[in-house]
């Protein structure tokens, strides 16, 4: 899975957002500090394990929280069309 080139992420301020110019979609999204390392890893084609992965190894975080995590900034990627699978 890779971010679909209709999305794009921007900082502002220190602060990532994810924004398109797709119709169905306007706006942006605010990112916390999970949604932005799932975005940078989505940047290359890449698989849901080896985010949970990459995030185990730099945050100190239960291996089951990072899953359930991760698989919810993906399930809200995959509602808004930002996923290319």
């Amino acid at each position: 899975m890779k971010l679909s080139s209709d999305f794009q992420t921007v900082e502002i301020d220190g602060k990532r957002y994810l924004t398109s110019a797709v119709r169905g979609f306007q706006g942006q999204i605010a990112c916390n500090e999970t949604a932005s390392f799932i975005l940078q890893k989505l940047r290359r084609r890449t698989s849901e394990k080896a985010i949970v992965k990459a995030m185990c190894r730099a945050f100190d975080a239960p291996a089951a929280q990072i899953e359930t995590d991760v698989r919810e900034v993906l399930d809200s990627l995959r509602r808004i069309g930002a996923l290319k699978e």
